[in-house]
C-alpha cells in the first residue's frame, strides 16, 4: 500500500517538473498590436500599391505581430485635417503629403522645393533620411523635432515619388521660360503656385476633378502636374506634352502618433523603424523611377510628346525660382536652417562629392 502511494506521489511530483520545465522553456504567446492606418490615396494610386509592400516588410519584421486595418482615400478624416487626426490620437498612423501640413509643419514639406532632389534622387532621401549625431543628421532632426513637437508625430520616413513637370494642352508644348509667360497655368496651391507667379504665369487653382474639363474648354492652357496623371486621370486625350525636367517631384510622408508609436514594445518600435527606412528608400529610388518610365512609355504609345528644357532654360528657370526657396526660409527658423544646409549639400552633389 505505502508502495503504492510513494508510487502515485512520484507520479504528481514528476508531472509538476515536466509542467514546470516546459513552462520556462517554452515562451508565452506573443502579443499582437493593430493599427488604424489612414492614406490619402485610393486604392489603384500607384503610392497605395507602395504601401502594400511597406507592410507586408513589417509583416515579416514583426513576423506578424505587428498589424494594420488601412483606410484608403481619406475615409476616417478629410485629407487637410488628418495630420490634426493623428495628433489626437483619432488615427495611429498617416500616410500623406507633408505639403498638405505647411501650415501646421512648414518644416515638413522642404521636399517639395523647386529642383531639390533634380538628378540627385538617391542622395537626397538618403540625406533628409540620414540620422547621426550633430550635422550629420541635423536635416533630418529638424524635420523629425518639428513632426513631434507641432503634431504629436513621430516621422518615420518620406518618399520621393512622381516627377511634376509641365502637361500642355493640345499639342502646345511649353519648354522654355519664355512660353510660359501669361499663360493661365493650373497650380494646386502652396509651392507649386508659388512657382507659378515666379515663371510670370497666370496661377488657376482648381480641384483635380475639375481638371480635366478645364482642359476641354481651355479653361487652363496646361498644369503643372505629375506625369503619372497623362495615364491616371486621362489627360492624354486632350493633352499631348510633358515638358521636363521636373520642377519638383512630390513626395510623400509616412507617420505615426507618438503615444501609439510608444504603446509599442521595443523591439517592435525598432522592427517598425527599420521597416519605414527600407521601404522608403525602395518607393524613391527603384520603385517611383521604374514606375515613371513604364508611365512615360505607355504615354508616348499614346501620341504624347515628352520633351526637355534645355539647359540654358533650366538655369533660367532657377534663378526666377530662388524667390520660392527664399519664401520658404522665411516661413520658420527651422526653415530657414533647412535651406541652408540643402544647399550646402547640393554643393557637394554638384562637385561629385
Amino acid at each position: 500500500m505505502k508502495a503504492e502511494r510513494w508510487t502515485s506521489l512520484h507520479r504528481v511530483l514528476m508531472a509538476v517538473m515536466i509542467f514546470t520545465l516546459v513552462a520556462t522553456v517554452l515562451p508565452a504567446e506573443a502579443k499582437n498590436y493593430r493599427l488604424k492606418f489612414q492614406m490619402a490615396w485610393h486604392t489603384q494610386h500607384p503610392q497605395y500599391k507602395a504601401y502594400q509592400e511597406f507592410i507586408k516588410i513589417v509583416k515579416e519584421k514583426t513576423d506578424g505581430q505587428l498589424k494594420f486595418t488601412v483606410f484608403p482615400a481619406s475615409q476616417l478624416i478629410g485629407r487637410n485635417e488628418a495630420l490634426d487626426g493623428l495628433k489626437n490620437g483619432t488615427i495611429d498612423m498617416l500616410a500623406s503629403c507633408g505639403a498638405y501640413y505647411h501650415g501646421m509643419v512648414p518644416e515638413g514639406d522642404v521636399d517639395w522645393l523647386p529642383y531639390i532632389s533634380l538628378d540627385n534622387r538617391e542622395k537626397f532621401w538618403d540625406y533628409m533620411n540620414k540620422t547621426g549625431e550633430g550635422k550629420e543628421g541635423e536635416f533630418h532632426d529638424i524635420i523629425a523635432d518639428s513632426y513631434l513637437e507641432k503634431a504629436n508625430a513621430v516621422w518615420l520616413t518620406n518618399v520621393i515619388c512622381g516627377s511634376s513637370g509641365i502637361i500642355g494642352r493640345g499639342e502646345t508644348a511649353y519648354d522654355t521660360v519664355a512660353s510660359l509667360k501669361n499663360i493661365k497655368l493650373r497650380a494646386a496651391g502652396g509651392v507649386s503656385t508659388r512657382v507659378a507667379k515666379a515663371w510670370g504665369a497666370c496661377p488657376v487653382t482648381m480641384a483635380t476633378g475639375e481638371i480635366y474639363p478645364a482642359l476641354q474648354r481651355g479653361t487652363v492652357d496646361a498644369l503643372i502636374f505629375y506625369a503619372y496623371g497623362l495615364k491616371d486621370y486621362k489627360f492624354f486625350e486632350v493633352a499631348k506634352t510633358f515638358s521636363k525636367p521636373p520642377v519638383f517631384t512630390w513626395a510623400d510622408d509616412l507617420w505615426i502618433n507618438q503615444q501609439a508609436f510608444e504603446r509599442l514594445p521595443e523591439h517592435l518600435q525598432t522592427a517598425l523603424k527599420e521597416a519605414a527606412h527600407e521601404w522608403g528608400r525602395w518607393a524613391s529610388v527603384t520603385y517611383w523611377p521604374r514606375y515613371e518610365e513604364e508611365n512615360e512609355k505607355w504615354c508616348q504609345e499614346r501620341k504624347v510628346k515628352f520633351v526637355t528644357m534645355d539647359p540654358e532654360n533650366i538655369k533660367k528657370s532657377k534663378e526666377m525660382l530662388k524667390e520660392v526657396w527664399d519664401w520658404y526660409a522665411n516661413e520658420s527658423p527651422g526653415c530657414k536652417r533647412l535651406v541652408e544646409l540643402a544647399k550646402e549639400e547640393q554643393k557637394k552633389w554638384s562637385a561629385g562629392m
